[in-house]
């Protein structure tokens, strides 16, 4: 008789954490997965209907099974087979043949099993096995498990618990089938989802049929969530390190900290242990970084790195916070000596900073004390910056008083620095804002008076104070008009802004003030709205002059996204130039033409220049323009040229520039792809970083191999080799050189990014 329907308790927990499903008032069965059937032998009919057995009663845990036939006692046992479909809230099952036993909550399956929990699914010619428990069997699986597409096969399986499997004589890969490019054998594999690790013991890597690897043990993870164990270790050469390899290790310590702790081996220098840590708190984070090498065999020195960067909210009082930013290198050529990169090689100062900040409604304070180490270099030596002990700086955002903004900034410096002028300074700049706009103009008009006093003393001793106050008046106007334009097929919106900025700022002599922490500004299409041409606050740059501007964007109409804008701007002056700092006084009655245009001219195609023209010598003075081609996710082509005709390093010297960049990630086939980059100086006549590579992406295993030659120095240079292969989602061996290629090839991603190569997809279980 068929046994009446049955209300089961819940089952044991999924493999991996799913969302509770969506119940209807009606609940529906999906369609049953598809089987493959045989004819059904001579003489016989064709299998019945397949029938319901138990309602679907999802909240109660209720088991629903189906199939062509089905027996059993109430409240005892069920035996059904043919099509056999058996469905709980975290599982199913599909055999040709299967008892379930109410009371001990057993399911034993023949034929063809096929078990579906979480991400995971196995398959086998038997399985015996116990919901509440989650303890059994599967004869000769196959599997399916985990969220990184891995799958294999085994002897036997046998579940160990909750989300936990034990499986014997195991095959792990990630290659989708038939394909098994590589993979490991394992005497034992372990698999626990809870902490989604799999540990294989007496484990032997096969890459293109060969071993090539074996280890007693292996720790591997399910999915990208963070674990303790060895990191990819690097092996790497370059001209002035030698050989080199490092093998990181990284302490999963606890959710909210963590630390890694990596030897790196150079022949040519010695052992170099880098340690780095990391925390997080409710009111706090921070990173800490220590590297050690002892007794450089270059050298004949110990060298060392120190970094310490902390943040900490004080609760005690609701807005204020603190920091600090330490760092310190044991010389001048750490980093030229030890590093790759370009943004850490070309670094001249290291600060070490801490304070307090404060923010309150409109007030925002700063209180710290700062210095600087300073890295030189002996051919191309800076001047060290002020130390400032302390410095305390206050700002009122604009705050409404009858119809005008009224705001403020403040600070007071104590500069250092042995070997220049040193003194204190304080100023204060109380500003007042009048403003008023429609749909199509605006109009601001502020005033303000910078207020400083200063306090000096030089090498001997000797003190100086005097003052300054300095009235600063502004007007802002613009308009904006649009309409719509056609052109090429395309349906935009065009614009047109007008605009004009107008500053006056009387004379006062400034010349007995040091210039602590000024320098003349970058003089861009951004600054010529801006009041002061000098960076910082030992020099107000008298004023009477009006700045005139065009913009035109042309935008589309749907979404609003700018597709083009290029804009012209001119700065005239009534008043001859009388404030300076260490530039030559400006002689003419205008400044130079700018004009800059950038777009997105199509989805492939990004286009970006600035231009700089002095129309009172006939000379261009500076030009940008860069263009990159990026019609599909892994293949960009990146073109810039620079040009500036005086410009000012960090020594006070100025000098032309020249240069060319060009980049690129390139497809060959489904499967090659090259990687580039020439950075080239014209006025100096060579190579400032060149980068040349070539990945192969296999779809479970990649390869690649780059080459690097960076000037580090005037007259350094250094040549790197990265070789790497990653088995996905089982490890990488080699030097990555991932970082070099992201911050080389503007636009690159690695051939292994799902948005460039889609995940495979195997026919390992097409008959289901």
């Amino acid at each position: 008789p068929i046994a009446a329907a049955q209300t089961l308790p819940p089952a044991p927990g999924p493999a991996t954490s799913l969302p509770e499903p969506v119940l209807r008032s009606t609940p529906q069965l999906e369609p049953p997965l598809p089987r493959k059937q045989s004819a059904p032998p001579p003489g016989q009919t064709a299998p019945r209907p397949s029938l319901q057995f138990a309602p679907i009663d999802l909240d109660g845990g209720s088991v629903f099974v189906r199939a062509n036939r089905i027996d059993g006692i109430a409240e005892k046992y069920v035996e059904a087979e043919g099509k056999v479909e058996l469905r709980t809230r975290r599982e199913t099952v599909l055999a040709d043949w299967l008892r379930y036993d109410f009371e001990t909550q057993e399911v034993w399956g023949k034929g063809d099993v096929l078990l579906r929990r979480g991400t995971d699914s196995i398959t086998g010619p038997e399985a015996r096995f116990k919901r509440d428990t989650e303890t059994g069997y599967f004869k000769s699986p196959r599997y399916f498990i985990g969220e990184n597409g891995a799958r294999g096969s085994a002897s036997e399986l046998r579940f160990a618990g909750p989300d936990r499997y034990e499986v014997t004589d195991a095959r792990y890969t990630t290659c989708a089938a038939p394909r098994e490019d590589w993979y490991v054998r394992m005497d034992e594999l372990a698999v626990d989802n809870a902490r989604l690790v799999g540990t294989g013991r007496n484990a032997t890597l096969y890459f293109l049929g060969a071993p090539v690897a074996y280890s007693p043990w292996l720790e591997f993870p399910l999915s990208n969530q963070r674990k303790s164990g060895f990191l990819t270790a690097t092996l790497g050469s370059t001209g002035s390190r030698g050989l080199e390899v490092a093998a990181p290790y990284y302490f999963n310590l606890a959710p909210n900290y963590d630390a890694t702790l990596t030897p790196r081996l150079m022949t040519k220098r010695g052992l170099q242990m880098d340690a780095q840590g990391r925390y997080l708190t409710d009111s706090s984070q921070g990173e800490a970084n220590a590297e050690y090498l002892h007794n450089d065999r270059v050298t004949g020195t110990n060298r060392y790195l120190l970094s310490w960067k902390h943040n900490q909210n004080l609760d005690f009082v609701p807005g204020l916070a603190g920091y600090w930013n330490l760092n310190k290198v044991s010389d001048d050529t750490y980093f030229s000596d030890l590093s790759d990169r370009v943004a850490v090689t070309s670094q001249s100062t290291l600060p070490r900073e801490g304070g307090f900040a404060y923010t309150r409604g409109p007030l925002t304070m700063l209180a710290r004390e700062q210095s600087f180490q300073t890295l030189q270099d002996p051919n191309a030596p800076v001047l060290p910056p002020y130390n400032r002990l302390p410095q305390v700086l206050a700002t009122i955002q604009e705050v409404d008083w009858n119809g005008v903004g009224v705001g403020a900034t403040g600070e007071y410096v104590r500069f250092r620095q042995s070997a220049l002028p040193q003194g204190d300074r304080f100023y204060a700049y109380p500003t007042a804002t009048w403003s008023r706009q429609g749909a199509a103009w605006f109009f601001t008009a502020q005033g303000g008076v910078h207020a400083r006093h200063y306090a000096l003393e030089d090498a001997g001793g000797n003190g100086d104070s005097f003052d300054y106050a300095i009235p600063i008046a502004s007007v802002d106007a613009g308009l904006v008009f649009e309409r719509d334009w056609s052109a090429f097929g395309q349906n935009l919106v065009q614009t047109l802004e007008p605009r004009a900025y107008y500053v006056y700022i009387p004379y006062r002599d400034q010349s007995r003030a040091p210039a602590f922490d000024t320098a003349l500004d970058d003089f861009n299409f951004g600054q010529l709205f801006v009041a002061n041409r000098y960076l910082g606050n030992d020099r107000i740059g008298d004023a009477n002059q009006v700045t005139l501007a065009l913009t035109s964007r042309f935008l589309d109409p749907a979404t609003g996204a700018e597709r083009l804008r290029v804009a012209i701007g001119d700065r005239f002056y009534f008043n001859d130039q009388r404030v300076t700092l260490n530039e030559a006084p400006r002689s003419g009655k205008s400044s130079d033409v700018l004009l800059l245009a950038e777009g997105r001219l199509s989805d492939a195609w990004y286009l970006a220049g600035a231009t700089q023209y002095n129309f009172d010598a006939g000379q261009l003075e500076r030009f940008t323009a860069g263009l990159r081609y990026t019609p599909a996710p892994g293949k960009v082509i990146n073109a810039s040229y620079r040009y500036t005709r005086n410009l000012l390093d960090q020594s006070g010297t100025t000098s032309e520039l020249r240069q060319f960049d060009l980049s690129a990630q390139w497809p060959l086939d489904a499967n090659w792809s090259l990687m580039g980059r020439w950075n080239y100086s014209v006025v100096d006549r060579k190579m400032l970083e060149g980068v040349a590579g070539v990945e192969y992406n296999a779809g479970c295993w990649a390869l690649r191999l780059v080459g690097q030659r960076l000037t580090t120095t005037t007259q350094t240079t250094t040549t790197s080799v990265y070789l790497q292969i990653e088995l996905t989602g089982l490890a990488r061996f080699g030097t990555s050189p991932l970082d070099l290629l992201r911050r080389s090839v503007p636009g690159y991603l690695k051939s292994t990014d799902p948005t460039v190569t889609p995940r495979e997809s195997g026919d390992y279980f097409q008959e289901y």
